[in-house]
């Protein structure tokens, strides 16, 4: 049996001590990145075991049918390059069969993610419900529907969510209710004395934050409670 050589032993020794501090900084950086509270695409692992998986491929951007996911810029740190989703400028629709999830070839998005029920981004709050305009004599405006439609009319299914959005022009508002595709939607978000509920069922899409005319809802992702503010 050949003998190790002492200079191979320290040069062994040297790549297991680099690894571990590696390893331990990305933790850390990985622990510290938790109290973000960033909203990640469905499916997606809770965010110390989704930034060790991912490995930043943007496939799951490239699929998106309503180019909902971006990727976090070079100020982000370890987030940089990773997945997120901006429910005030483009919300998550849960599209059919989930393209980023079948995309993923590292599992930080979960595979075994494959119904709506299943999904839990974060969980959607109101702010100030009693703005909602439904409360009031105020109908949906074409531009309310014009504002949404501008984020996207390329693919068919944003052509089929506009068009279902801009049968609601001229009517009292029920946006949020009209996007929420939660099966049970009653569960999701409901509307009780004219203004927005939500319930247990919600998966914090962020559907409802993106197409509300008065910005009444916001998602926190991971979150702790699930209690309406």
């Amino acid at each position: 049996m050949r003998q190790i050589t002492r200079r191979e032993l320290l040069t062994s020794a040297t790549i297991v001590s680099a690894m571990a501090v590696c390893t331990g900084g990305l933790m850390l950086l990985a622990d510290n990145a938790e109290g973000k509270f960033l909203l990640r695409p469905p499916g997606a692992l809770d965010e110390r075991a989704f930034l060790a998986s991912c490995i930043k491929c943007g496939q799951c951007v490239q699929v998106c049918p309503y180019r909902s996911i971006k990727l976090l810029d070079l100020q982000s740190g370890i987030n940089t390059a990773t997945p997120y989703i901006d429910a005030f400028e483009r919300g998550c629709y849960l599209c059919d069969l989930f393209p980023c999830i079948l995309c993923c070839p590292s599992g930080a998005l979960d595979p075994k993610i494959q119904e709506i029920d299943q999904v839990h981004m974060g969980i959607a709050k109101t702010i100030n419900p009693q703005r909602c305009i439904n409360r009031s004599e105020v109908k949906v405006t074409t531009e309310d529907i014009n504002r949404i439609v501008a984020h996207g009319n390329r693919t068919d299914l944003e052509k089929e969510t506009n068009e279902k959005l801009q049968a609601q022009i001229g009517k009292d508002c029920t946006l949020c209710l009209e996007v929420c595709r939660v099966p049970n939607r009653d569960d999701a978000i409901k509307l009780m004395d004219g203004q927005p509920v939500i319930g247990e069922g919600c998966v914090g899409c962020g559907a409802c934050v993106e197409v509300c005319p008065v910005q009444i809802f916001e998602v926190v992702a991971n979150p702790t409670t699930k209690e309406n503010i």
